[in-house]
């Protein structure tokens, strides 16, 4: 847990941490969606269609644990919400 602009974040760094399906099922819920922290830069994303057609949730899961790389980040856990991504709008509203 770290403090920013006086907001007790929560930063996921699935880099070193690694991901399990538990753990990608709750950023979705938390974010919103899958599409809310689907990477469409990813070149699977691409190949599958996923930008325009998301995943479910399930299947998700299962391709980001192999894949990391599937979800957008940062990720920052602030409450009850995930921000995904890099969003400065986001992060002033937070202030």
């Amino acid at each position: 847990m770290r403090k920013h602009s006086g907001i007790e974040l929560e930063e996921i760094n699935y880099a070193k941490t690694g991901l399990d399906e538990a753990t990608v099922r709750a950023l979705v819920a938390k974010a919103g969606s899958v599409k809310a922290v689907l990477n469409t830069r990813h070149a699977t994303v691409k190949l599958k269609g996923w930008a325009d057609e998301p995943p479910d949730v399930a299947t998700f899961a299962k391709a980001a644990v192999k894949d990391p790389n599937l979800l957008r980040r940062p990720i920052l856990l602030v409450g009850d919400r995930a921000i995904v991504g890099f969003d400065t709008a986001v992060y002033d509203k937070l202030r």
